[in-house]
């Protein structure tokens, strides 16, 4: 049984159910009927044909209540809801005596009970779900792989983590972690350290040096995709259409992988090294690389159809940033903070003078001013229309920043910018009152009148927003939702050509968002898509799924369970003079602690 050991779950992908001969405490019981544990691609195809169950069971249960539900298998439940209207229609018969007003009511009990069957028809069976798994936007089996963590199984961890997100370094260090904001710890001291302990995982298990594999069709090439884009989400699509077996492309305008990861996040917070474990650890999948290609002039949806391909996505992202009216080019001092990070990234750093002022709210923000500072510059001012309790950035963020030495200046509006031969020398400001959307969500500050104010600045740097450049596609290009909660879009072209099927995801559908959306966005138009190219082998796909996880006793919280553990980090004076990350790895003795406060809130106790 060699492919339980560890290693081979990293290599070939982590499995949901266990053979019953293998004992697994504290995660699975023996099964009725065990199916053993499947591979990555039957497992993955499963999940495509059980989406199109409950959505075929949807559209049954409309017919007729319960008609979908014993198509999906859940006998006992649609024998429940079939049978309810004919017991309301003989309760009526039985106290028959005419129409009268009451039957109104009658009708809409009918229609609840068809609302209520289609609901729950298309919701399909659920396992209990912990709150962080149904608040983390991938759907990670927290508590599960903090368990592994606990019991020393680190591979495996990384492995569960990889099941729905494989950038598990980067989100070890950069995510928002909504998990933790709803860990039930929260009402008992404080919430785990879950992207810490992602961290811990991902660091030592990409250490082990072990390299991914893909699962090819029975003796069947599988289908062609070209990914444009090579961010999370266009990578997050790639390996997991090389999980299921597909030979994928990905086309991107730099000459390396890993999009705003690689080049827009600062190397304190995101080293370089760590970038290349999760990209390595997707390319090593079998997904091939071509950099240097811009999409819409050194390819097109026609070439790559002439190439033999049978799908393209679109996950170009927001690179394009916003302006301001009067700002001026990199000769006049100002910058753009996509391109000014990019350039710290590629050891190529724009040159500052004198006193720098960052103009933005969001964690780009935050970090041109904490790079600028590691740069050398004395004097850093990040000023942004939010009230410092608004800002977008995150709290964490923004107070490291501050101990650093930069300076914030919140609730300030740009009037004009200030030019004195031809180089700036400042803008005018004015405060701002409230902070509003206008009907199309576009920001609109509420400035105060008479407010005015100069703000002085040799270099300025704007980190107001990004947009994505859509030029390439077709006028008539129509979009069609395929999972509008993931922002996943099928491409139509009214006219006919090109007739390769297209798709778009990701930050240029739903606009600038974090890399765990982007990636859980990727992972689901790659699902769709496969779906639409393989619509016979996924018709086929069957795995009865007899994951159980056992009954644990419960235990009494102890004191030490109510204190977070904090991993080692620079202090502000030592951090603001190098670009070394600010933020260590969790040791051994920490994570094991860290992790045996999870109070598995997935498990029936």
């Amino acid at each position: 049984m060699d492919f339980l050991l560890p290693e081979k779950l990293l290599r070939y992908g982590y499995k949901d159910c266990v053979l019953c001969e293998v004992v697994r405490p504290g995660e699975e019981e023996r099964c009725r009927d065990c199916s053993g544990r499947i591979g990555q691609r039957d497992r993955l195809l499963w999940e495509i044909r059980r989406e199109r169950i409950r959505e075929t069971a949807g559209v049954l249960s409309l017919v007729y209540p319960g008609l979908g539900h014993l198509y999906s298998g859940r006998i006992a439940y649609g024998i429940f809801w079939a049978a309810l209207l004919p017991l309301s229609l003989g309760l009526v018969l039985n106290v028959w005596s005419g129409i009268t007003f009451g039957h109104a009511f009658l009708l809409v009990e009918a229609a609840m009970i068809w609302w209520l069957a289609w609901t729950d028809a298309r919701r399909g069976p659920r396992e209990p779900v912990a709150p962080c798994q149904g608040a983390c936007p991938s759907g990670i089996h927290v508590p599960d792989y903090i368990a592994l963590v606990r019991e020393g199984r680190l591979l495996e961890a990384l492995a569960l983590v990889h099941d729905k997100l494989p950038f598990a370094a980067f989100c070890g260090r950069a995510c928002p972690h909504p998990c933790e904001q709803v860990c039930v710890r929260n009402e008992y001291g404080a919430p785990i350290s879950i992207m810490a302990i992602k961290r811990y995982a991902a660091d030592l298990g990409y250490a082990e040096g072990v390299v991914p594999s893909s699962e090819m069709g029975e003796g069947i090439p599988g289908p062609r995709v070209a990914v444009v884009g090579a961010g999370a989400s266009g990578l997050s699509a790639a390996d997991t259409l090389a999980r299921l077996g597909a030979r994928v492309t990905v086309l991107d305008p730099n000459e390396e992988p890993g999009g705003m990861l690689r080049y827009g996040a600062a190397e304190f917070r995101f080293p370089q090294e760590a970038v290349l474990s999760d990209v390595k650890h997707i390319l090593a999948r079998g997904v091939h690389f071509r950099g240097g290609t811009l999409f819409g002039k050194d390819a097109t949806f026609s070439s790559l159809e002439r190439e033999g391909f049978q799908a393209v996505l679109v996950a170009v992202g927001t690179w394009d940033a916003v302006r301001l009216p009067g700002e001026g080019g990199e000769d006049q001092g100002f910058h753009d903070a996509l391109s000014f990070l990019t350039r710290i990234r590629k050891r190529r750093p724009p040159h500052l003078r004198g006193r720098i002022v960052v103009v933005g709210g969001g964690n780009v923000a935050i970090d041109v001013a904490r790079s600028a500072i590691r740069m050398g510059a004395a004097d850093v001012t990040i000023a942004c229309i939010e009230s410092r309790e608004t800002m977008p950035a995150f709290s964490w963020e923004i107070e490291d920043a501050i101990a650093e030495g930069a300076k914030l200046l919140p609730g300030t509006a740009v009037k004009r910018f200030l030019l004195a031969d031809g180089m700036v020398t400042g803008f005018e400001a004015l405060r701002v009152e409230r902070v509003d959307f206008d009907p199309q969500g576009r920001v609109v500050p509420r400035t105060i009148s008479g407010s005015e104010f100069e703000v002085p600045a040799d270099t300025v740097v704007m980190a107001i927003g990004s947009r994505t450049n859509l030029s390439f596609l077709p006028e008539d290009a129509v979009r069609k939702a395929l999972d509008p909660k993931r922002h996943v879009f099928r491409l139509q072209f009214p006219g006919g050509d090109p007739k390769i099927a297209a798709y778009m995801c990701g930050d240029c559908v739903r606009g600038p968002g974090t890399v765990v959306e982007a990636s859980a966005s990727g992972r689901a138009a790659a699902l769709n898509i496969y779906a639409d190219l393989c619509v016979e082998e996924v018709s086929k796909a069957r795995y009865r799924d007899n994951y159980r996880r056992r009954h644990e006793a419960q235990l009494t919280d102890r004191p030490e369970w109510r204190v977070r553990r904090q991993a080692e980090r620079l202090p502000p004076e030592a951090a603001r003079a190098t670009f070394d990350e600010v933020e260590t790895r969790f040791t051994d003795r920490c994570a094991l602690e860290e992790a045996e406060r999870c109070a598995r809130c997935n498990l029936s106790l």
